[in-house]
């Protein structure tokens, strides 16, 4: 059972339904952190690049269904996107006109294989696919021809090699990780002719390529903050530990460290030999 199951059922219980249930989630998200906020800059602390959000639910999505293998259509379409080409006024003369359509061309078929910022988010855009990655996972995004299905994949995934390829023996992606990765738990799902993968790492550590093939990341200029949830709990705990004793200073109350100092000085307060007697009174000591 989760950690927070007890929590999230009296919710959904509260809630009734599970759209009103969700709408609560995703409002909560909206009203608290910074989920919806499109980062401004690269390395901004504030904020998700754009598309990210969206590849995290649809991540947890997958993560949690019983199957490990989505084709096409299995995934119902949220939307559908409409790209609306540049128009090209083509000259009179027959030759500017083939120039500008064969310019037109060029800028769809660069279109169709460009890749978003999350897509490429602490990680490279390669030839035709792109990956990125937090401290503890990655995520891959390969183009796949126009017209392969899920079914006419080939995808094999172990922890220190990648092979994609089509039925008929056309490789895709192959190569081998730069570092291991925990193939038992990959999910793979094709949208939308982007066959998306998504591994877990099996160290928590940044990786300066996905391939060995590939040119090396500077590891020094990536976004190397970590989300509150992914911290150690130790960590977690001094987080929460700081933001208290904040809390305390601002309304004039003893920090922690204050309280088990005071709490120490009451226990030692009327012992002999102390120069204190009477009712415990801790303004009358003063601490540099």
């Amino acid at each position: 059972m989760g950690n927070h199951d007890d929590m999230l059922f009296t919710m959904l219980t509260e809630c009734k339904t599970l759209p009103r249930f969700l709408d609560e989630i995703f409002g909560f998200l909206l009203r608290r952190t910074d989920f919806y906020h499109i980062q401004e800059e690269e390395n901004s602390p504030v904020g998700l690049p754009e598309g990210l959000a969206e590849r995290i639910v649809r991540h947890s999505l997958f993560k949690w269904k019983p199957q490990n293998v989505y084709s096409e259509d299995e995934i119902p379409v949220a939307c559908e996107e409409t790209i609306v080409e540049d128009v090209v006024e083509c000259q009179t003369e027959e030759i500017g006109c083939v120039e500008d359509m064969e310019k037109l061309d060029i800028n769809k078929k660069n279109k169709e294989k460009s890749f978003s910022t999350s897509d490429c988010y602490n990680g490279a855009v390669c030839e035709n696919y792109s990956w990125s990655q937090t401290i503890g996972d990655v995520d891959i995004v390969v183009k796949i021809p126009e017209g392969i299905k899920a079914k006419e994949l080939i995808v094999k995934i172990e922890s220190n090699l990648l092979l994609i390829k089509t039925k008929d023996g056309d490789v895709l992606l192959d190569g081998e990780f730069c570092q291991k990765c925990k193939n038992n738990d990959a999910i793979w799902s094709l949208v939308n002719q982007n066959l998306e993968i998504h591994l877990d790492k099996t160290l928590d550590m940044w990786w300066d390529c996905l391939l060995r093939n590939e040119e090396k990341l500077d590891i020094s200029k990536i976004d190397c903050s970590r989300p509150y949830e992914e911290l150690p709990e130790e960590a977690q705990a001094k987080i929460e530990e700081l933001q208290w004793n904040q809390e305390r200073k601002i309304m004039g109350l003893p920090t922690s460290d204050e309280m088990a100092l005071q709490e120490k000085l009451k226990k030692a307060w009327n012992v002999e030999g102390s120069p204190f007697t009477g009712p415990f009174d801790p303004s009358k000591v003063k601490f540099s």
